[in-house]
């Protein structure tokens, strides 16, 4: 009855009327099935096919495989890093032209060079006046190094510890340290020291463990200067001291991501919270390409106690560190 009451009307319409009705039909029944579809698709994505989803899962995955890469990368740079810098040392070492390139062979000078450096190191501190005797300087460096509990970063085969007979405590932290004792190029001197295979970034040593901590031309070779300071000051204790030393350039290769010059190096000590004793800067350099070098005593700070060295010679103490 209703179609047939349809037919009627339309009969009566003008035919224009007719088409346009016809017309307005079909646009609606049209946008009706669209509609349809429309929810069709959010029924499926409510149902756990959206395509938001999808996506972030598939970013979620892209995000992991670049990471993955990423590291792939720094392990292979440092891992050619430290391929170059033993194979620098196995030629120093073990072979006829190495060890003819020095004025003496290497466990000789390596032993001056860093009996050297700790001499300075008790010139900084105060244990003994300049114009004391050396025999009567390096007692009274010797006393205060066997009471010291020291740590020393990326120490290479040769480290500056294995200059003082005794300590506390000496250990050397170094990324290539099993490579060393493999090769057997560890001198007789640092028989004492414990050696731990690490990079800087993270020593496995209890928090407060050391009283110094050493590190000598490596915090440019190192991934993150700011992290190993980081964990430098973690690993000394309230009032203990850093000793560093830094080959200034501008000069950047793999072996050397990160070079310093004075003002740079004395920014990144400060940023890291550490107080200067004493620092200087002199032509010095030992690599080729650096202009000069930094060398500085600088403390933790300690805010409940000024920390006293006592002078193994005459029993003073001094408190003129800062």
């Amino acid at each position: 009855m209703k179609d047939l009451l349809k037919t009627l009307v339309a009969r009566l319409m003008r035919p224009g009327l007719v088409d346009l009705d016809r017309t307005t039909r079909a646009l609606a029944e049209s946008a009706g099935r669209a509609e349809d579809r429309l929810e069709r698709l959010e029924r499926q994505a409510g149902a756990g096919g959206a395509i938001e989803q999808r996506l972030a899962s598939l970013e979620l995955v892209s995000n992991r495989t670049a990471h993955v890469l990423e590291s792939l990368a720094g392990v292979t740079v440092e891992r050619d890093k430290h391929r170059e810098e033993l194979a620098y040392w196995r030629w120093l070492f073990r072979t006829p032209e190495g060890r003819a390139s020095l004025y003496a062979p290497p466990e000789e000078a390596f032993a001056f060079w860093q009996r050297e450096r700790l001499r300075e190191l008790a010139r900084a501190l105060g244990l003994v006046r300049a114009e004391a005797p050396e025999s009567r300087a390096d007692a009274a460096l010797d006393a205060w190094c066997a009471q010291q509990s020291a740590v020393e970063i990326g120490a290479g085969p040769f480290p500056a510890l294995a200059a003082a007979p005794r300590w506390k405590r000496a250990v050397a932290v170094d990324p290539i340290a099993r490579a060393y004792a493999e090769e057997g190029i560890l001198p007789d001197a640092a028989g004492h020291i414990t050696y731990i295979e690490a990079p800087g970034e993270r020593v496995p040593l209890a928090a407060s463990f050391a009283d110094l901590v050493i590190i000598e031309n490596a915090l440019d070779h190192v991934s993150d200067p700011a992290a190993v300071l980081t964990e430098i000051r973690r690993l000394l204790r309230p009032g203990g001291l850093l000793w560093v030393l830094v080959d200034l350039s501008t000069y950047t290769d793999h072996m050397h991501p990160h070079p310093f010059d004075e003002s740079r190096i004395r920014a990144l000590l400060r940023g890291a919270g550490f107080d200067v004793v004493s620092d200087r800067v002199s032509d010095h350099k030992s690599h080729p390409k650096a202009y000069g070098e930094y060398r500085g005593l600088l403390r933790k700070p300690d805010a409940a106690a000024r920390p006293e060295i006592v002078v193994p010679d005459s029993g003073r103490a001094l408190t003129s560190l800062g």
